[in-house]
């Protein structure tokens, strides 16, 4: 027998059993060893106490509540208030139990299942996935709480009687047998998020042990589960128990359809160590949980993988997978996004997630990428993050894509324009990247009451407000941006100093020409006395060096010219002197 000197006063525990029989597909699995039927039948329940000296005694009953209580998904809290893990186990069925209570007393609980290993079955395994959460009251080891599982061989040495009157235990098989008494130096607990008024609670997250029964064909086995409260009885201690009645090899991905272009094979969960090896063990292929192959190996290739269990916890193990080809379809496709608003939650389950895979396939639901944490209501998501949805059709075949999933306001991230001069505008559906599941809008107030039409043109500073809408969920976000418009340079009128009006073609008139934004309003030339010699108030007239028709003097003249600014909206007048040449 293992023996963990724990000192803690609180066990929780929860098992999940994988039946693996190499050689033979009798009795498996043994009836209701999963608690399937939602009761305990098969299974003896035995209730009783302990005593100040650490002796447990216990009697057959009937299952008693809050002692040996089923529970499921619906009808029980979703997570321990100690280790804030799922009590429901995650390798299970759709029922566990709860053996024990919170409540303290110095008593002791019991469940015990009896099953005939098969003839020829050369090797019977049984993978069991455990988390303890533990009390510290600081007692002496005989006192605490104490969790042991115990698996008996009762064809070579069933239960006796001894002289005194005592039932003697048959033979354990020492690798499927453990004792587990509190210390707070177990390596792998934490601190609980959670403690009683007294005594700090650690807990350990699942973890597997493995019952291996080599050379145990035909003979007639008993597993055997319980727990005690603290000698003293002030401390709790209790168990959650479950067991995957799966039979076969435990090896999961095995199988592969007409058109997969790789496989990827899961050995059990929660191991110490793996070592992947082809048939002849001449080469070792992983040393992690999952083994992938591209392309996949042909038809009934073996592969073998060893298991070393955590910290000694179980039985070294050497399970075999044979790789199968299936001339069968499989067609499996998983949206790349699933949005939610915020405070609202994600459906993974809903047909819409695996629109366009076939319509024969089963799904299971993950937190890792080679699928070994389930997630648990994956129809009730409410966490971002990527997620894997597990296909499997029923040949066997299977595949593991990811989603991601969003939940909250649309992403939208705006960067805010360079500055441009008037009359230049600012496009602003340009300043950021655009998202096909979205629709934009703009507006020209915070409340998005005020639509901006005009939203590649603008030619105003302010600030304006983009909303991104979500095309699956219809929920938004709104994202200001800054829009600065400068002032143009002041205008200006220029003008030549000279012109020669003889008519050889070559600056034969006078004109201005505006630079900038300024509207032209007239033009008028002055001789040297004042004596107005020609005006006109359209920008494309030019004078000939005449008045009245005939041609005036060579000599200085000086023109004046007005305007209006046309961004600022003030008047303009600029002047100077022009030489006639005759």
């Amino acid at each position: 027998m293992h023996s963990l000197k724990l000192l803690f006063t609180a066990t929780i525990l929860c098992m999940a059993f994988n039946i693996h029989a190499q050689g033979s597909e009798t009795s498996c699995p043994p009836g209701n060893i999963g608690f399937e039927t939602g009761t305990l039948s098969g299974w003896q329940c035995d209730t009783g106490g302990i005593n100040k000296a650490g002796v447990i005694s216990v009697i057959s009953t009937v299952p008693i509540s809050n002692r040996q209580t089923i529970i499921d998904s619906n009808s029980y809290p979703k997570l321990d208030p100690y280790g804030n893990f799922p009590t429901l186990c995650p390798y299970g069925g759709n029922y566990s139990i709860m053996l024990g209570n919170g409540e303290g007393g110095a008593r002791a609980e019991r469940v015990t299942y009896t099953f005939t290993v098969p003839p020829t079955a050369a090797v019977y395994d049984i993978t069991f996935y455990y988390a303890v959460v533990l009390q510290n009251p600081n007692h002496m080891p005989s006192q605490q709480p104490r969790f042991t599982v115990n698996t008996f061989d009762l064809t070579d040495s069933p239960d006796t009687i001894s002289a005194n009157g005592l039932t003697m235990p048959p033979q354990q098989v020492t690798c499927a047998s453990f004792d587990f008494i509190a210390s707070a130096a177990l390596p792998g607990f934490k601190p609980a998020p959670v403690s009683p008024k007294t005594g700090i609670v650690y807990y350990k997250d699942w973890a597997p042990a493995t019952i291996h029964l080599a050379g145990y064909a035909g003979k007639t086995m008993r597993m055997e589960f319980t727990t005690n409260d603290c000698t003293l009885g002030e401390h709790f201690g209790y168990a959650y128990l479950d067991v995957n009645e799966a039979c076969g090899s435990p090896i999961t991905g095995a199988n592969y359809c007409s058109g997969q272009k790789s496989i990827t094979m899961l050995a059990p969960g929660g191991f110490g160590t793996y070592a992947w090896y082809n048939a002849d063990f001449s080469k070792q292929l992983s040393a992690t949980q999952a083994l992938s192959i591209t392309p996949p190996p042909p038809d009934q290739t073996k592969y073998a993988v060893v298991l070393v269990p955590q910290n000694g916890l179980g039985c070294l193990d050497t399970i075999y997978a044979d790789v199968t080809r299936i001339n069968a379809g499989f067609t499996f496709t998983v949206k790349d996004t699933v949005f939610a608003c915020p405070g609202s939650t994600v459906d993974l389950t809903a047909a819409s997630v695996t629109t366009g895979s076939s319509s024969n396939l089963t799904y299971t639901y993950y937190t890792d990428s080679i699928g070994t944490q389930y997630l648990y209501q994956p129809n009730q998501v409410s966490t971002s993050g990527v997620y894997y949805i597990r296909a499997q059709n029923p040949e066997g075949c299977t595949n593991l894509l990811p989603v991601q999933v969003f939940i909250g306001s649309p992403p939208l991230t705006v960067t805010n324009p360079p500055e441009v001069l008037y009359p230049a505008t600012v496009d602003i559906s340009k300043t950021f990247t655009h998202s096909s599941v979205l629709t934009y809008s703009y507006y020209t107030d915070a409340s998005l009451k005020a639509p901006l039409v005009n939203y590649q043109y603008v030619s105003k500073t302010g600030t304006y407000y983009i909303k991104a809408t979500s095309n699956e969920t219809g929920c938004f976000t709104s994202v200001p941006v800054n829009v600065h418009i400068g002032p143009p340079p002041p205008p200006t009128v220029n003008a030549v100093n000279t012109f020669t009006p003889n008519g050889d073609g070559i600056n034969d008139y006078f004109f201005v020409t505006i630079v900038g934004l300024a509207e032209f309003k007239s033009l008028k030339v002055f001789n040297r006395s004042g004596q107005l010699m020609f005006q006109t108030t359209s920008s494309t007239a030019q004078w000939d060096g005449t008045m009245d028709g005939k041609p005036l003097p060579a000599g200085t003249y000086y023109w004046v010219f007005e305007g209006k600014n046309d961004y600022y909206h003030t008047k303009v007048t600029q002047g100077g002197s022009i030489t006639l040449l005759r």
